[in-house]
């Protein structure tokens, strides 16, 4: 995933204890409206407020283009297990869930964004947005205008949006052609493409291949695992 090799380094020195307070209020607000903190801190313990950001815009992004497909949902899972401590994975969900159902406000979570993740970070976070559109297939009119206008909120402009997001989909749809299979393949499609040529160019099903072959077969090997993780979010095991 050397996509988002900056994510973890440039982006997440101010999100413990940062900004949002420990969440109280915010992600966890149901509970924290009947009064009930106790059980508001024990959904959010344990995820940052970077993590909560995130997906409060996720969530206003997967409601764009209603309902909400498997596919999206899969995706921010895979994805921020892969990123952040996929020990959290469940109260990510939970968290997920109640901004789903809930309507928190997009421009809070945008402010947090521009004022204390650094621009790579927040670049970063416009790259998430165009996989997360097309995690279900395709980056449709009013997915692409809804990250558009959150580039803007965090900073990045409208050309060096649309000049990333040509560049991401080119490079999305390198990663199909690797996988040998259509961009609008499902997530189960991908992941046994994936399989097939795992199989087919694993270093221990060529032991008889010269060191030329090897070699070629190893590149190859590292191809198929990277282009898994472009399109998944998700670390090739």
């Amino acid at each position: 995933m050397a996509k988002y090799e900056k994510w973890l380094g440039a982006g997440l020195g101010w999100v413990v204890g940062g900004p949002l307070g420990g969440l109280l209020g915010f992600v966890a607000g149901t509970l924290s409206e009947r009064g009930d903190k106790s059980e508001a801190q024990k959904l959010a313990d344990g995820v940052t407020d970077f993590e909560v950001n995130m997906l409060v815009i996720a969530s206003h992004l997967m409601k764009v283009d209603a309902p909400v497909s498997l596919a999206e949902i899969n995706f921010v899972r895979n994805f921020m297990n892969a990123q952040f401590d996929d020990t959290k994975s469940t109260k990510r969900e939970q968290i997920l869930n109640q901004c789903l159902q809930r309507e928190y406000d997009l421009h809070v979570a945008c402010e947090q964004m521009r004022m204390y993740a650094e621009r790579g970070t927040r670049v970063q976070v416009v790259r998430f947005m165009l996989d997360l559109a097309l995690a279900d297939g395709e980056l449709s009119e009013r997915e692409n205008y809804f990250i558009f206008r959150v580039a803007g909120y965090l900073n990045v402009n409208d050309v060096n949006y649309r000049k990333l997001k040509t560049e991401h989909l080119n490079d999305k749809q390198s990663a199909f052609e690797i996988l040998e299979v259509s961009r609008y393949a499902t997530t189960d499609e991908v992941r046994t493409a994936y399989r097939k040529l795992v199989l087919k160019y694993h270093p221990d099903r060529n032991k008889t291949a010269t060191e030329a072959e090897q070699k070629k077969l190893a590149a190859k090997f590292q191809q198929v695992k990277e282009a898994y993780e472009e399109i998944t979010g998700r670390k090739a095991v």
